[in-house]
């Protein structure tokens, strides 16, 4: 698990992407599924202790939840590193889908579940959740168990690094709309990209 430290750092970092730091992505940069390339996860890569997750969040209360990979040497039982992570605040849940605000006490289920096989794909409902876009929702996807050949070319090179600097989260409504770019804070050297969300849909780790 990693420290408070990190979130700390992202809400440094994530001001300088200004407003695409966002669910909405943006629009002029969309792309079609099979113009991008998405970041798999390596042959050798441990299995998720599970490929999906579900809780009730209350308006009102923080909540944080994560897929996780078992440590190398460790089980799900005991030491476990981030796949996913979603952390709201007190102040996130704003609107159900149906424009019904929260109120002090309401609660929705949110579940989160990969969805991509061997590439970095998933999903989160209820779709059409809206957060409140000061207290947004934090999500954190970490790639170490990508490996170093990001680009899968048989070679740890130069092109890997390129490759690691255009990676972005990359949003996608429905299975009948394009990727739009979520805008995110990278910390590299920990293999991590974060982003604020004001809403959910399917997400994938892609350049």
């Amino acid at each position: 698990m990693r420290s408070v430290t990190r979130w700390t750092l992202y809400a440094l970092v994530a001001g300088l992407v200004g407003a695409c730091s966002d669910s909405t992505g943006g629009g002029s940069q969309s792309r079609r599924a099979d113009s991008l390339n998405f970041v798999l996860l390596a042959q050798n890569a441990p299995t998720l202790c599970a490929d999906s997750i579900g809780f009730w969040a209350y308006q009102g209360q923080s909540a944080d939840t994560a897929l996780v990979f078992p440590e190398i040497g460790s089980s799900c039982a005991g030491s476990t590193e981030d796949f996913v992570r979603l952390k709201l605040d007190a102040a996130s849940l704003l609107r159900y889908p149906d424009g019904t605000l929260f109120q002090p006490g309401d609660s929705v289920f949110i579940s989160l579940k990969w969805i991509g096989s061997d590439s970095i794909l998933f999903k989160l409902d209820p779709s059409g959740l809206v957060f409140d876009p000061a207290h947004p929702a934090e999500l954190k996807i970490e790639y170490t168990e990508a490996g170093p050949d990001l680009n899968h070319d048989g070679e740890i090179d130069h092109q890997d690094t390129v490759v690691q600097r255009q990676i972005d989260i990359w949003r996608q409504p429905t299975l009948a709309d394009r990727y739009s770019p979520v805008g995110t804070a990278k910390i590299e050297d920990a293999n991590e990209v974060d982003a604020r969300l004001n809403g959910f849909s399917r997400f994938a780790l892609a350049y």
